[in-house]
Formats: structure tokens, C-alpha cells, sequence
């Protein structure tokens, strides 16, 4: 009993049972607001605005709040917040608002206060935009992302991301249904709807029943813009596809990835050979299909350690004889290979520049069209005999040829050159019977 007695467990109850008691002499929590001056509610209230400032810093910077909080509050006021200090001080152990619980209400009045203020803009707007997404959560849920557009009152276009809306089923009308609903639910007007953002998918897209054809019966005027930078994305994706050369080179740069990625010793060993031949530690990329971008930070990274990556290859393959790292190796020395990674280093840089100016939040509409035009010239550039990627090819010769079994010629690269001249050709692919041919295809679909 005596060594209870001194726990912090026994101590901490006794502290409570006090505070519950003090509580009940001191009256109903609207007594002892009316019993409290006008200086101690000032002071109450900058702890509490303190406090809220706290969760809003750890939430904008996707810090856990819940287990970050209290050490959070305590570096505050180890560093001089006497305010906020002397509000813990003089607050009940049940009335320090620095709980789990208080902290997570915290978070969602922010997030009530800030949805209020964007509803409030976004209402007084003549007229906006609607984005949305279907996804599936970690747990399996469907769920609907919803982003508006607007002008605001300084004439400015901006984008908030509003709300997450579980969905039933991800059909058309399902997802039609989810989206009315929430405009009504929070006092937006539809008929100020004049431009949505879908993806291509048939279930939005659809011309007869896709979820921009039902919202055009409710908002006639309004537009459908499938995103640009999408649009691109699958082009790309579609004219690798149709090109065997680049596929390859894909598959390879895919198994590569995976190869490295997936065991720390393989990492560690093409980290070392990096070392000896003095060349950039750069990690294998993965090239993504739905992420575009990708490919171009992936085909920089491996020709930038082309040499370390195929003597690593080598060496594991010796040392362990991994049918994959042969398989690997072989597969990267072939010309073909190289010759389309060279290639891809020089075409991907103009169109990732191309996406990204798709993709930016206040896009300038005169600046595409001369970018449009400079892709297309990379491209037709790519394909000359002496175009700059086959000049740098020419001076790596040296070096590729001492780890490799690859013997380069002007003769050989002009020959590999052709083969994967599919894809420059067609990468940016549309439908050329509805919209003339490619260049005029492209600057159309943009407009």
C-alpha cells in the first residue's frame, strides 16, 4: 500500500479526484464563465488561439498532430510563451486542452472554418469550375476528389481542393449523384457550372451518359475539358507502346528498377562501383505510366551511370550468378538500347517541359503553342543524322565500348535510329480524321 501510495499512477488519480471536486464547488462551466473578468477571458482566449495555431502548423506540414502535440506545446513554452505557460498553470488537469481528444477538434474546426471561407468566395463567384477524381483508399473505399475553380475579387483565377465523397459505386450516375448533392448540400449554385475537368474515362467523358453529359442537361453552357497534360501522358505512353524499341527499352528500365530497388546489397554495390569510376551516386528511377515525368528523371539516371550500372550488373552476376543481373545486362547492351536512351535523354526533357506548363496552376494560353512548336522541332531534330544526341553518343563510344560488347558506328546508330524513329514521330498521336494532322491536332485540343 505504501509503495502504491507514492506512484505516479496513485498521485496523478488523487490530483484528479481534487480537480473533479474543486470543479463541482466551483459550479457548471457557465457559472465559472461569468465569474471570470474580462482580462482572465482575454488571456484564456490567446492560450486557446495559441494552442489552435499549434495544430494548424503541424497539420499544413503533415505532421502527425495527435502524437506531436504535447512536445510541440512544451518546446513553446520552454522558449518564453509566458501566456501560454501561465494558462497550463492555472487550467485543471481536465481543462488543458492539450489532450488527443482536443487536439483532433482542433483540427476539424480549422477545417470547418476554412471549408466555410473557400464556400463563401466560391458562392460570391458569377461563375467556376468543377475537377474531380475517383481513387480508392488504403481501406478500399471509393472515394470522389473535388476541386473548384473560380475568379476571385481581384479578377485572379484560383483552385481549392473542397471535399472527399465516399461513393457507393463508381458508375456515372453514382458519381453525378454524389456530385449534385454536394453542391446542393453546401448552397452552391449549379447553374454558375460552365467548365469541368474530367479524365478520359467513358464513366465521365461519356458523350451520352458520362457524368459531363448528365451535368451539361443541369448547366448546358458548361464545358468539358479532359486534362491537357493527360492528354500528353497518354500519347506518350500509347507511341511507346506502339514502338517495339522503346517498349523494350521500358521493360528493361522497369525490371532495372526493381532489380536495385528491392535489395539493399544490390544498391550497396552499385553505389560502390559508382564510387570507383568517380560518377554521379544516382539511384534507378522508376518510370511510371501514369506518371510521365518519370521516364525523364529514369533515362537521365541511367545513362548518367551507364557504365557503373553495367559493370554493377556484371559483378553481382559473378559473384552470385543471378540469372537477372545477366538478363539485365545483356538487355542494356544492346545498341538498340543504347541508342534509345541517348534518344529518349534528348526528346523527354522538351516534352516533360511541355507537361509541365500543362500542368501549372495559372497557364499561359500564348506560350503553349510556341512550346507545341518546339517540341515538334525536337523531335523532328532527333531524327537527323547529326543531331546532337548522336554527336554525344559518338563521344561516349570510348567509354561504352570498354564495358560493353557494343561496337558503335555512325552506319550502326543511323540503322537503330530508324527502328525507334516510330516514337518521336508519334508521340504526340491524336485523332487526326476529326482535327487534321498532328501539329494543328495538338494546338486544337489545347485551345
Amino acid at each position: 500500500m505504501k509503495i502504491h501510495a507514492k506512484s505516479d499512477i496513485h498521485l496523478l488519480s488523487c490530483e484528479a479526484e481534487m480537480a473533479a471536486a474543486t470543479a463541482l464547488q466551483e459550479g457548471s462551466v457557465i457559472q465559472q464563465l461569468q465569474q471570470i473578468n474580462d482580462e482572465e477571458k482575454l488571456k484564456n482566449r490567446m492560450a486557446i488561439k495559441a494552442l489552435i495555431r499549434c495544430t494548424h502548423f503541424l497539420a499544413r506540414r503533415h505532421i502527425p498532430h495527435t502524437t506531436n502535440f504535447d512536445e510541440l506545446i512544451d518546446l513553446i513554452v520552454s522558449c518564453g510563451a509566458e501566456d501560454l505557460k501561465g494558462f497550463l498553470e492555472r487550467a485543471r488537469l481536465n481543462a488543458t486542452y492539450t489532450s488527443k481528444v482536443a487536439v483532433v477538434e482542433f483540427v476539424e474546426a480549422v477545417g470547418l472554418w476554412a471549408e466555410e471561407c473557400l464556400l463563401k468566395r466560391l458562392r460570391q463567384a458569377s461563375h467556376f469550375s468543377i475537377m474531380a477524381d475517383e481513387c480508392t483508399d488504403v481501406m478500399t473505399t471509393e472515394e470522389l476528389s473535388i476541386f473548384f475553380r473560380w475568379v476571385n475579387m481581384d479578377g485572379q483565377p484560383v483552385e481549392h481542393f473542397l471535399d472527399i465523397v465516399p461513393l457507393k459505386a463508381t458508375d456515372a450516375k453514382t458519381i453525378y449523384s454524389a456530385l449534385v448533392e454536394f453542391m446542393k448540400d453546401k448552397n452552391i449554385q449549379i447553374s454558375k457550372l460552365v467548365g469541368m475537368g474530367f479524365d478520359g474515362a467513358a464513366t465521365f467523358s461519356g458523350k451520352h451518359n458520362g457524368v459531363q453529359s448528365l451535368l451539361k442537361k443541369i448547366s448546358p453552357h458548361a464545358l468539358f475539358v479532359h486534362c491537357h497534360c493527360h492528354l500528353l501522358q497518354l500519347a506518350c505512353v500509347q507511341a511507346a507502346n506502339a514502338t517495339s524499341g522503346i517498349k523494350h527499352v521500358y521493360i528493361t528500365l522497369t525490371t532495372l528498377w526493381k532489380f536495385f530497388h528491392y535489395s539493399p546489397k544490390r544498391a550497396e554495390s552499385l553505389k560502390a562501383v559508382q564510387q570507383v569510376l568517380d560518377l554521379p551516386e544516382l539511384k534507378v528511377v522508376k518510370p511510371s505510366d501514369t506518371r510521365w515525368l518519370s521516364h525523364e528523371r529514369c533515362v537521365k539516371a541511367v545513362k548518367a551511370s551507364y557504365s557503373a550500372i553495367v559493370t554493377a550488373l556484371n559483378n553481382i552476376y559473378e559473384q552470385t550468378h543471378a540469372p537477372e543481373a545477366l538478363g539485365i545486362s545483356k538487355a542494356l547492351c544492346r545498341p538498340s538500347t543504347l541508342v534509345a536512351i541517348y534518344l529518349l535523354d534528348y526528346v523527354l526533357p522538351q516534352v516533360a517541359k511541355l507537361s509541365r506548363a500543362l500542368q501549372t496552376e495559372r497557364i499561359d494560353l500564348t506560350a503553349i503553342t510556341p512550346l507545341v512548336d518546339a517540341t515538334f522541332n525536337t523531335l523532328d531534330d532527333a531524327m537527323l543524322p547529326a543531331a546532337n544526341w548522336v554527336l554525344e553518343l559518338m563521344d561516349a563510344k570510348n567509354e561504352i565500348e570498354e564495358v560493353t560488347d557494343i561496337t558503335l558506328t555512325t552506319e550502326s546508330i543511323a540503322t537503330f535510329q530508324g527502328q525507334v524513329a516510330n516514337w518521336a514521330i508519334t508521340i504526340i498521336l491524336f485523332d487526326e480524321n476529326s482535327h487534321g494532322d498532328t501539329r494543328d491536332a495538338l494546338i486544337y485540343t489545347i485551345k
